[in-house]
């Protein structure tokens, strides 16, 4: 038994949403799961409970004026809670906004970047790309206390630099301040004798301070000379020392200045390399690497900076010949490798001050750096948009900024941070949040991998069913007494043995049909080709950063709509395409975003809320009126309501936190006017409607069959427990990706229809997951095909066909590792994939 009893954090009388009044305990400095069906209540408890808690507390240390904006902000639904440190949240919301922000900035990195470059970087001339070299008089003078004895050397002052005339007046005035020689295009001369110079040749003028010899008891005499220099040449002057051949020069400056260019620079700062500031941002477009599109154009880079972001001085800043916007276009075990490249090189001539200062920067960047690998995201550059990254990569992003900070005695509460990982990469992640315990911290993580649950200290369950059905606690405790559990249906999952069963009852068709891509090259891919079956479930699998994407949402999705459009696409990176033919069209059903307001929702996406609003319009009460079905609309200015403009709710904004959204004063979140409200359909106003379930609103439409069909649909897909007014921004991707889903299956199947998802079981428990495969096989029963991205071992037993890419991420992936039938995969073993479904189906295998 791994758990031992420890001080908790006490939940009593939680009954947000679903929840029934339950009380629960979590243990400190230990990794608890949260687990149960889709819909049962875990996020309830875990978000929109321990976490709101959370959040109020920490607002309620803030000053009084900015407590006064959250007076509105409806109490947490609970009676109390005991023991709860401050919370940090890692929930896979997508809520950068910002054009700017990348990997490096979200995890911090960029920061330290800078802050090594601004230190240490070596500035070259941004006209002649030399480098320059800052120094104090001290050093200066220990430069020429260095060279060898009896050296003769001269200590010169550069008051010309290639500039025409023939500088009469400049030379007299020298000669009246006392120097007595200057060095005229690099011959010396008595200036106190008449000199002329042509006038139409550009001219280099050296004011000659001193002459000696190197020698003990020198340098006294050789610390004013160079201060006079210095002086004379503001802040430069060349210590030249004869050779064999002549003199040689060195330029040396207690500023940043070029004397070839005759060009100085400002000392490099942490915001000359920061693109969100006009100091350090490339002029041309303004830090963000393209110049913005108009209504009529697409997007460029930036031809200036080149997409480097960054302003022309910020690039001419070089640390072991690499810039910073070079710099993060590396992955993680790229940068590591160059970071050893330069302390092997370039920092060994360091000076001891400057070592201090690597010393300091270098170990927390090489940190966060491994980090990140160990994560799973080291296939992705440090300059790729945080926007482009997945709701699995953004969570573990930001979780790496929370390690290299180093945060003790915090409770981090994350959902589902498997998603997107190949189950070959779980561990990975259970080594990091082991790492985030050890070091003091509380974790609660709401997850329904099996690798993760077995791995946890402290298992609560609730449940048994989604929705009404669901908010009770089903069990918390350890893993032992768990899978034990004869009521929960996680429990009995974790013991169910998946079933290598394809379809065998499918009738094929009288020779294979499939499609067939070669040549592949896409980003990381090497030249691959591959079969895709037709009128199957295909499977492409293999872990992060392998290739699936490149393989499949940028050359074959692509290639086949270009095929089918009879439009081809040159800029496709691949050989040839067949099997087109056997397809009418594709369709892309991915985890994007259904809208970016609250006013779009599942009742408005499925079209149901069209009907419920003939409905409503076609009662007594609304005829009486004449109030027709826009009025019932929150979009319409005549039935919302006039303060929150029907969305219920009122934004805040603030500087130092994300937005805060609290519920309409006037309508009370109703999202609609008195007038509307007092129309009611057996009993319930359109509000009430809005805030049913799926699976509710399904036994209150029973008699009307087009509502009815439409949300069997989502029934089937596991969405019962959805609201039907749940705003379309606040649905995660897998929602979004599974009502995508059900708008196609709303309309009559015709088959030889591509249906391409993008891990379509992502938030899905293994019960809803077998819902998903139920209805995706209705699919291709109709004559349809389905291709999904998908790491969960459920679907890669129940798919026909599977093909695994690998064998690791970015340049070291790209390959294709195995194809077939999952029992053949097993079978041949060749890679993480055919491991892990060898230990799954192994016996079967081998039968």
């Amino acid at each position: 038994m791994r758990y031992q009893n420890t001080q908790m954090i006490r939940i009593r009388g939680a009954r947000c949403h679903n929840l029934k009044n339950i009380d629960v305990d979590l243990p400190h400095n230990q990794i608890s799961i949260v687990t149960g069906v889709s819909g049962s209540g875990k996020s309830s408890l875990v978000f929109d409970t321990l976490h709101q808690e959370g959040q109020r507390r920490f607002l309620e240390n803030l000053s009084s004026g900015t407590r006064q904006l959250f007076s509105q902000a409806q109490p947490v639904a609970v009676d109390q809670i005991l023991g709860l440190p401050p919370t940090i949240c890692f929930d896979q919301t997508q809520r950068v906004q910002s054009k700017r922000s990348t990997l490096a900035t979200l995890t911090e990195l960029y920061d330290l970047f800078r802050l090594l470059y601004a230190k240490l970087g070596i500035v070259h001339c941004v006209n002649c790309g030399r480098a320059l070299h800052q120094q104090t008089p001290e050093q200066i003078v220990d430069l020429v206390l260095a060279l060898e004895d009896r050296k003769k050397v001269m200590i010169l002052a550069p008051v010309v630099s290639a500039r025409k005339g023939n500088h009469s007046a400049l030379l007299n005035q020298v000669a009246r301040e006392g120097f007595v020689r200057a060095r005229i295009d690099g011959a010396v001369i008595d200036i106190t004798q008449p000199h002329e110079l042509p006038e139409d040749v550009p001219h280099d003028i050296e004011i000659v301070i001193d002459r000696i010899i190197v020698k003990e008891g020198i340098q006294s005499r050789l610390k004013e000379s160079v201060d006079l220099a210095l002086k004379q040449g503001g802040g430069t002057c060349l210590i030249s020392h004869q050779i064999e051949s002549g003199w040689s020069d060195r330029y040396v400056s207690t500023r940043l200045a070029c004397g070839e260019c005759n060009l100085s620079f400002p000392d490099p700062e942490p915001v000359t390399f920061s693109f969100n500031s006009p100091h350090g941002a490339c002029p041309t477009c303004e830090g963000l690497g393209i110049i913005e599109p108009s209504e009529s154009e697409s997007g460029q880079i930036c031809p200036d900076c080149q997409g480097a972001r960054i302003s022309q001085y910020g690039r001419s800043i070089l640390l072991n010949q690499q810039s910073i916007d070079q710099v993060v276009q590396f992955t993680a075990p790229e940068i590591i490798n160059w970071l050893d490249q330069w302390k092997a090189g370039e920092a060994q001539g360091m000076s001891l001050q400057d070592q201090v200062i690597a010393d300091q920067i270098e170990p927390s960047i090489r940190k966060r750096l491994e980090y990140l690998t160990e994560i799973g995201l080291g296939y992705i550059q440090l300059s790729r948009p945080s926007k482009t990254l997945s709701g699995g990569e953004l969570q573990r992003a930001r979780l790496t900024a929370c390690l290299g900070a180093g945060t003790t005695g915090a409770c981090y509460i994350l959902d589902e941070p498997t998603a997107g990982l190949h189950a070959n990469e779980t561990q990975k992640l259970l080594r990091i949040l082991q790492r985030l315990k050890q070091a003091g911290n509380t974790i609660i993580v709401v997850e329904h991998d099996h690798d993760v649950i077995k791995a946890a200290d402290y298992l609560v369950d609730i449940g048994p069913q989604a929705g009404a059905e669901g908010g009770k606690l089903v069990f918390s405790g350890d893993y032992d007494a768990f899978i034990q559990h004869p009521e929960s249906m996680t429990a009995q999952g974790l013991t169910a043995r998946f079933q290598n069963s394809p379809q065998a009852h499918r009738s094929k068709t009288s020779h294979e049909q499939f499609v067939q891509l070669t040549g592949a090259r896409t980003n990381n891919l090497k030249e691959i080709s591959v079969k895709v079956p037709l009128q199957q479930l295909v499977c492409v699998t293999g872990v992060s950063g392998s290739g699936k994407s490149s393989l499949i949402m940028e050359t074959l999705v692509p290639a086949i709509k270009s095929e089918l459009n009879r439009r081809p696409n040159p800029a496709l990176q691949y050989d040839s395409l067949q099997g087109v033919e056997y397809l009418q069209q594709i369709k892309i059903i991915d985890q994007s975003a259904l809208g970016k307001n609250g006013r779009s929702n599942p009742a408005t996406y499925c079209g149901i809320w069209d009907e419920v609003r003939k409905l409503f319009s076609k009662t007594k009460t609304a005829r009486l009126r004449g109030y027709t079905a826009r009025r019932f609309s929150f979009n319409s200015a005549e039935g919302r309501c006039g303060a929150c403009r029907g969305t219920g709710v009122k934004r805040i904004d603030l500087k130092f936190l994300p937005p805060v959204f609290l519920p309409c004063e006037k309508c009370h979140s109703k999202r609609f006017n008195r007038g509307t409200l007092s129309v009611t359909y057996r009993g319930k106003t359109v509000s009430d409607v809005l805030e049913m379930s799926i699976a509710e609103a399904g036994e209150f439409f029973e008699s009307i069959p087009r509502i009815k069909r439409i949300l069997q649909v989502l029934l089937d897909l596991g969405l019962g427990y959805l609201a039907l007014g749940q705003p379309a921004n606040l649905l995660s991707g897998g929602e979004a990706q599974r009502l995508r889903l059900a708008s196609e299956l709303f309309a009559p199947l015709n088959g030889m229809t591509l249906f391409v998802l993008d891990e379509p079981t992502r938030g899905l428990h293994s019960h809803d997951i077998e819902c998903l495969l139920q209805t995706l096989n209705r699919l291709i029963d109709a004559g349809n095909s389905v291709l999904v991205i998908e790491h969960h071992p459920q679907v890669m037993c129940a798919a026909e066909w599977l093909i695994d890419l690998g064998p690791e991420a970015g340049n070291a992936g790209g390959y294709l590792i195995d194809e077939g039938p999952p029992a053949l995969i097993a079978a041949n073993r060749r890679g993480a994939t055919g491991r892990m479904l060898y230990e799954l189906i192994g016996d079967s295998v081998d039968d």
